[in-house]
């Protein structure tokens, strides 16, 4: 797929790390060439971003000498750090900061709705709390596609107000040296390069639905802390027993089938990704009370009894359409309520439990263990 290519920076009081980023991203192999420019900053560095990169004509210089296609940058393409519907003129305090974090990771969020666009982050200007909340925001949100930047420039020529990118033609200028002196160096000289940061990509892993960043962020680590605990639950149908880590849980034939029955179907999904927001396995008790799933939980039945024939016929006969949707969800009560007396631990419960979820007007189950976590014998 061809996408547009995206520029999202993080700055303040140096435009200089748009034009520099720009610079880089057009030098890569192959080159990158921008379709479209977001800056997130704050009223203060919006107005210098204004006069110095369009009023001075900066970008339009840079994309002139480098033959690159034109970028314009609008009202719309500035995202201004607003606190109760107020443009901060900084970020100086708590409150502050958290209308940033707000301000990116509602942005991050609005613009990767569009799958056709190839996001390139720039962490490199703005405040440190700035380039950490966008690089969050990209973990939370971004897909494949999208990258995430820092742009090193030589120490000379960094944040030096003369510079803004290697022009075609040479020409010097006032650089400041370690020692504090300074000296005219040519911008020959400058160096600039474009690191590549990995990130960890949360998207379609977690279902994110809160707004704040605060919210988005315990609701991320919640979780990852439920992945990582999840026990392991093992099936043994002809011993009749279910092991919830090292923990032997005891249910009556039926109520092993049924929860058999649950387990199996995560266990076999077909979905190659996380399966912890995945509910392609779950069902609704109008499709249990079909013939091709009680003949699948007869089965089940069966080999708890040995492959009983006259067992599994004696199952399919009773567990008529109107007895399942009379039965099963007191049956799905009672394997949860067994499940809660043998594990001791909330998290792990939440995990083992025969969960319901109201979907498309209607409930379905399933279990929102990993099936990797599933071994059936």
């Amino acid at each position: 797929m061809k996408y547009g290519e995206i520029l999202v920076c993080v700055a303040g009081a140096t435009p200089q790390i748009i034009t520099e980023t720009i610079y880089a991203l057009s030098t890569k192999d192959p080159p990158i060439l921008l379709d479209e420019i977001f800056i997130i900053t704050t009223k203060k560095g919006k107005d210098i971003i204004k006069d110095v990169l369009i009023e001075k004509g900066i970008l339009n210089q840079l994309t002139e000498d480098y033959n690159m296609p034109p970028l314009k940058i609008s009202d719309s393409s500035i995202i201004t750090i607003k606190n109760a519907d107020k443009e901060i003129d900084d970020i100086r305090n708590t409150e502050e900061s958290e209308a940033a974090a707000n301000t990116i990771i509602d942005f991050i969020r609005d613009i990767t709705i569009k799958p056709n666009i190839r996001l390139h982050c720039s962490i490199a200007g703005g405040r440190k709390t700035m380039s950490f909340y966008l690089g969050t925001a990209l973990q939370l949100f971004g897909r494949p596609q999208d990258r995430l930047y820092h742009v090193l420039v030589s120490p000379e020529f960094e944040s030096n107000q003369e510079f803004f990118y290697p022009p075609k033609i040479p020409k010097k200028v006032k650089c400041k040296l370690e020692n504090g002196s300074f000296k005219n160096i040519s911008t020959a000289e400058a160096r600039i390069e474009l690191a590549e940061l990995p990130f960890l990509r949360l998207r379609d892993k977690i279902e994110l639905k809160e707004k704040t960043f605060k919210e988005l962020i315990n609701k991320s680590q919640n979780e990852i802390d439920m992945a990582i605990i999840q026990p392991e639950i093992t099936v043994n149908l002809k011993k009749r027993e279910i092991k919830i880590a090292s923990i032997a849980l005891t249910l009556p034939p039926v109520m092993l089938a049924i929860y058999s029955f649950f387990l199996k179907r995560k266990k076999n999904c077909e979905i190659t990704d996380s399966c912890l927001l995945c509910h392609k396995c779950y069902v609704s008790i109008n499709q249990l009370t079909e013939e091709p799933f009680i003949k699948e939980l007869a089965l089940i039945y069966g080999i708890i009894y040995e492959e009983d024939s006259l067992k599994v016929r004696e199952f399919i006969k009773n567990y008529s359409k109107k007895y399942v949707a009379e039965n099963l969800r007191s049956y799905i009560s009672k394997i949860n309520m067994k499940i809660l007396q043998t594990v001791s631990d909330e998290s792990v419960y939440q995990c083992c439990i025969i969960n319901s979820i109201r979907k498309y007007g209607s409930t379905i189950y399933g279990i929102p263990i990993d099936r990797r976590k599933i071994k059936i014998n």
